[in-house]
């Protein structure tokens, strides 16, 4: 029951949005993202939880987007918002790297993952390199789909390498993680 909440929090609000966006269209659809965001962050804060950077970030993207649409009519700049924030958070991860700081330990900061506290950041900087490329992938999806693509495509391209291919990331952050380790047994 506990893995059904992270995957409804992971699905729901995709699909709900391209079920309302079919229906209705863009800016009802961002609308009903809005309120499905604001109150995820209501609810983490009724239950006593912390509000995630995440989150926050989340709703500055969706107002953002909707603003980008409202002023230009085009619905495909609804992905220009996080096409900048990609690439931003891509030159961050440059300069983490430089200063020979762990990437991984900056993104788990939402989360209280303790066996990840105790690992040295040196121990993982190799990661770094997966995180860029992930978001090197990720800016370049969007630029193509913007320029090439309709928006029901670019939808799911940029869905499919959002939340599951972080996931598959983390995965591989963690296999990498732990190599070292086993090798040292």
């Amino acid at each position: 029951m506990k893995l059904l909440k992270p995957i409804g929090d992971l699905f729901l609000p995709a699909v709900l949005f391209y079920v309302i966006y079919n229906a209705v269209g863009i800016i009802p659809a961002v609308m009903v993202s809005l309120l499905y965001s604001f109150g995820s962050v209501i609810y983490s804060k009724y239950k006593g939880n912390a509000i995630k950077n995440s989150q926050i970030i989340g709703i500055l993207g969706l107002l953002s987007s909707a603003a980008a649409i409202i002023f230009t009519g085009d619905e495909k700049l609804y992905y220009v918002p996080s096409l900048f924030g990609n690439t931003l958070f891509l030159g961050f991860m440059a300069v983490l790297s430089v200063r020979r700081k762990s990437v991984l330990h900056y993104l788990a900061k939402d989360f209280d993952i303790k066996s990840l506290q105790v690992i040295p950041e040196e121990k993982m900087l190799r990661i770094n390199l997966v995180w860029i490329l992930y978001f090197a992938l990720k800016i370049i999806s969007k630029l193509a789909g913007i320029l090439y693509l309709d928006f029901n495509k670019l939808y799911w391209l940029v869905f499919i390498l959002g939340d599951p291919m972080t996931i598959l990331v983390i995965v591989i952050s963690v296999i990498l993680i732990r190599m070292p380790y086993s090798d040292q047994k």
